[in-house]
């Protein structure tokens, strides 16, 4: 079993057919089938089950599949690794984010950090921080800016300062808010629109509180949860720094009153994993703005 073998393999499952892959792959079917059978033969089980048109997994191909994106996800950083060797703070840096920091603060980011390094290219990743964990384990990306709260899950953090929580909504949701700050008890009139991973937060703050929220909307995206919230559909809550992505300034943002309601923005790394020279330069570069 060898690399070429497990992109064919790939590749086929990605497609769905062998004739698929095989334009994929600008080769002609009888080999790609070939390397597949030899594959199933070095194992000793199937991988695929066969149909007049499309073939499916089997649970053992199901197993393989995950290991080879995996493995040629880190073949793939291993050869940028040492091309990022050779050439110091250049190549490429491999970067995930979260949609609530995809905005002008990444921009900041990025552009200044150009300036001084012209060299580097950029592949940029947008997940929410559950999945970009996964990438950074797999070695898909490199560096991951995410946001509290999770699971630390082995990897490395530099922690950013916290930010408060803000509701954001149409002003004419707030005329009779005109504070610049809002509530729990406020905010239970409202429909809410949250993070998925902040239910649980939200659902212990009022239950203190002894107050009973509306949630309408859970997402996994700042994005989402602004839009509805231009929409109308109730008041989002989200990070201070996603109001950034209000770009036609339709939103009336407020600071929500608890201490226990902030958020953290953390740079992520896997620490069995080389860190290039590119991507310790850009964690020491974002965290000159704190």
């Amino acid at each position: 079993m060898d690399l070429k073998q497990l992109s064919y393999f790939s590749a086929v499952v990605e497609e769905g057919s062998i004739s698929a892959a095989a334009r994929r792959l600008h080769i002609s079917q009888p080999p790609l089938s070939a390397q597949i059978r030899l594959l199933e033969g070095e194992l000793g089980c199937l991988l695929f089950e066969r149909g007049a048109r499309h073939i499916r997994l089997t649970e053992a191909g199901q197993l393989l599949y995950e290991r080879s994106r995996a493995l040629l996800a880190l073949a793939d950083s291993t050869r940028r690794e040492l091309r990022d060797y050779q050439e110091g703070t250049q190549g490429t840096l491999r970067l995930g984010v979260v949609s609530s920091v995809s905005g002008s603060m990444l921009q900041q980011w990025i552009v200044t950090f150009h300036k001084k390094h012209p060299g580097v290219r950029y592949e940029i990743a947008e997940a929410n921080t559950y999945q970009l964990q996964d990438q950074l384990i797999s070695g898909r990306i490199e560096l991951a800016v995410i946001r509290t709260p999770f699971s630390e899950n082995g990897l490395k953090y530099r922690y950013l300062p916290a930010e408060p929580m803000l509701a954001a909504g149409l002003p004419s949701c707030f005329q009779s808010f005109p504070e610049e700050t809002i509530s729990l008890e406020q905010l239970s009139c409202f429909p809410l629109l949250i993070y998925r991973r902040w239910e649980t937060v939200l659902s212990d703050l009022f239950s203190h509180a002894h107050i009973t929220p509306r949630i309408l909307c859970n997402s996994e995206d700042a994005r989402t949860t602004l839009l509805l919230a231009q929409g109308g559909l109730g008041i989002g809550i989200v990070p201070q720094s996603a109001r950034s992505l209000d770009h036609d300034a339709a939103l009336v943002f407020k600071t929500i009153q608890s201490r226990e309601l902030t958020s953290r923005i953390a740079l992520a790394w896997n620490p069995s994993a080389h860190l290039s020279a590119t991507a310790e330069g850009f964690i020491e570069h974002i965290s000159s703005f704190f």
